[in-house]
């Protein structure tokens, strides 16, 4: 089961829904900074950097929000990328963000349509 977890899966979503995963788990991993959460850091950073290594640039600037993207994630990354989606849910109702809360459902509704 464990080499499942390994497994590449590329998903298609907009710009709009990668950005809001990037920068969830850009939150996580600066929250696992300052905890000490080395493991937490490590698999977000890897995250972001294949984010960054994928997404079609745009003469140096992030593609139109609209774009439609691909990003090629292992299924225990799209499965992080997923709770941490989940959690923000909460907070940004708490916080009374809806458009965040939004996105959150957005990105976790293209994780789980693909049973990663």
């Amino acid at each position: 089961m464990d080499g499942l977890l390994d497994e590449p899966v590329t998903l298609q979503m907009s710009a709009r829904v990668w950005a809001g995963i990037d920068a969830g788990v850009d939150n996580v991993v600066s929250l696992a900074a300052q905890d000490g959460d080395e493991q937490v850091m490590c698999i977000g950073q890897t995250i972001r950097q294949a984010g960054w290594d994928q997404v079609p640039w745009v003469n140096g600037d992030w593609p139109p929000m609209n774009q439609i993207i691909s990003i090629r994630l292992t299924r225990a990354q799209w499965r992080f990328a997923a709770d941490e989606a989940r959690k923000g849910i909460a907070v940004y109702q708490e916080l009374h963000d809806d458009q965040s809360a939004q996105l959150c459902r957005d990105a976790l509704a293209v994780i789980e349509a693909a049973a990663v």
